[in-house]
């Protein structure tokens, strides 16, 4: 973690350590933008992409397949991610990525609970 910014860098499979619903062997997405910043492991380039089923922008190294997470972006993928592992109607989205699949899991998953709390 750095003091300065409150990023955290996470080595190739330490993320999935932290997070039970972490995706099984990410890796940099062809649509990547290349960034300025380097890897802080191996000294590449980093490539900024939205975490699967997620809104949150995350930056992933493709040599060592790092991945850098800026300050608050942990909670905030455990916190969605929580939701898309929880919720057993969207396994019908998993194909679909990106901002599609993150509003059909929302709004799948809001359902459920406006649904379970009688609303």
């Amino acid at each position: 973690m750095c003091p300065r910014c409150k990023g955290i860098w996470f080595d190739r499979t330490e993320l999935e350590e932290f997070l039970s619903s972490a995706v099984k062997g990410l890796s940099v997405p062809k649509k990547a933008f290349k960034e300025t910043s380097l890897c802080p492991k191996c000294g590449r380039p980093l490539y900024l992409f939205q975490y699967p089923q997620t809104m949150v922008n995350i930056d992933m190294c493709k040599k060592c397949r790092g991945l850098w997470l800026d300050a608050g972006e942990f909670k905030e993928l455990r916190i969605v991610r929580g939701y898309v592992a929880k919720s057993p109607d969207c396994k019908e989205c998993d194909d679909v990525s990106g901002v599609r699949g993150s509003l059909l899991k929302f709004i799948a998953w809001a359902i459920d609970n406006l649904s379970s709390t009688g609303d």
